[in-house]
């Protein structure tokens, strides 16, 4: 049977081969890892649905091809106890889909090959007898690379073929057209070390710098009193708020699921908050799509999104904001999964940050920093006259698009913000 190369969300066409668990000719089991697939954003394996063995692999680690192209041949009994082959003209059943047959998608046939037209980024035999990948084909001809000299190098280090990371390696950043010797890195310096990005680090590189060059940010920041929210959130961990709490099932408390919904209410008396800017008109939505930045501890940032977060209360924010990071601590997360957001909320309080501008995350026009939350002395009016208290104090600040909107609605929202979370009583709205 062909193994095609799934579709890992709706907005997903290709995906590229990070490493394959089996070799040809190895036997494999129902439910076995067979290879990883890489997307900008996530990584996650791919399994059989079958047992059988691995005859072809007509993708090689590295590569890129789209959705629906047979990356393998997994080799079954059939139900007459012959073998379901490519060349069989009937559908085959595809691995990755549960089993079931299906066409590939319009523009793929059964079993068509997708590769790097030769005649505009030159062969896939490169010198010294390597195979040059077709995404490194491209990378190769678009930046005037020395295929001579890079040949060389991953010669050199005994690889059998050039792929695009050999190529990225190389030319250690090169534009193109530029020279790739001059752009040659230096080697470190003594008592220091290098170390390369990972590929969740390099789109973050590339997506921010896109941003901040692009979005005229302006940062807006607001001190806020969690007195309330602190006294909700600790009754309801220890069990004393009536409602379900996390010892029973639930998620414990944190300030963030509470953030989450003051947002989302807020959100509903400015919505150009929840928008994309789009030329000469504003997108308003009409929905809240909560982006959550999460940091993979350190080698990267993903943000997921919760659909319909204005939906959810502050238990539920707080269980959905739990599963998103359990999946993307353990490389789960889909495109879909960080798509579509209207927007986001970057949570640096854990490490106790003072102050934090986010940079927006495009289409979007505004994104909310929340920083530690700390005991403070602040003057709180009383029937007796002014007293001083100690509260629990945090800042929140928020960056965004000038181009969707003026400095006076941001902080007008920001402090319909403030008071939703000074003056709600949320120990009772969890009962």
């Amino acid at each position: 049977m062909d193994i095609l190369m799934p579709q890992l969300g709706e907005t997903v066409s290709e995906g590229t081969v990070g490493r394959w668990y089996k070799a040809v000719g190895d036997a494999v089991a129902s439910g076995e890892p067979l290879f990883e697939i890489e997307t900008d954003k996530a990584s996650m394996d791919v399994e059989a649905t079958a047992a059988g063995v691995l005859t072809q692999i007509n993708v090689q680690a590295g590569e890129t091809v789209a959705v629906g192209v047979p990356v393998a041949i997994l080799e079954t009994k059939g139900s007459g106890g012959g073998a379901v082959h490519a060349s069989n003209p009937a559908p085959a059943a595809n691995a990755l889909n549960g089993g079931h047959a299906g066409a590939p998608p319009p523009g793929f046939g059964p079993y068509s090959e997708v590769a790097t037209p030769t005649g505009r980024f030159g062969t896939a035999k490169g010198p010294n007898g390597l195979r040059v990948t077709p995404l490194a084909r491209r990378l190769i001809a678009q930046n005037g690379i020395d295929l001579d000299a890079l040949a060389a190098e991953v010669s050199s280090a005994g690889r059998p073929r050039i792929a695009k990371a050999d190529v990225l390696q190389f030319v250690g950043g090169t534009p193109q057209g530029a020279s790739t010797q001059e752009a040659r890195p230096s080697p470190p310096a003594a008592g220091m070390r290098s170390v390369p990005l990972n590929r969740i680090r390099r789109t973050t590189a590339t997506h921010l710098a896109k941003s901040w060059t692009t979005v005229p940010h302006v940062v807006q920041a607001i001190e806020v009193d969690f007195h309330r929210v602190d006294s909700a959130r600790r009754a309801y961990n220890s069990g004393q708020s009536g409602a379900e709490q996390g010892g029973r099932g639930g998620a414990r408390l944190s300030f963030l699921p509470f953030i989450a919904r003051a947002v989302c209410q807020a959100i509903r008396d400015f919505p150009f908050v929840n928008a994309q800017f789009d030329g000469d008109r504003l997108l308003v939505h009409d929905r809240v799509n909560l982006g959550i930045a999460m940091d993979l501890s350190h080698d990267g940032l993903v943000v997921p999104v919760i659909r319909g977060a204005d939906e959810l209360t502050v238990v539920g924010l707080a269980r959905a904001i739990a599963e998103r990071i359990e999946r993307a601590r353990a490389g789960k997360l889909t495109q879909d999964e960080m798509a579509g957001g209207t927007y986001s909320i970057s949570n640096s309080g854990t490490f106790g940050t003072l102050f934090t501008a986010p940079i927006v995350n495009p289409p979007e026009v505004a994104i909310l920093s929340t920083d530690g939350v700390t005991k403070k002395p602040v003057a709180i009016e009383t029937e007796a006259g002014d007293a001083i208290v100690v509260r629990p104090i945090g800042v929140l600040a928020q960056s965004f698009d000038h181009r969707a909107f003026d400095g006076a609605y941001s902080a007008a929202f920001l402090k319909r913000l403030k008071g939703i979370l000074e003056e709600t009583d949320w120990l009772q709205g969890m009962r």
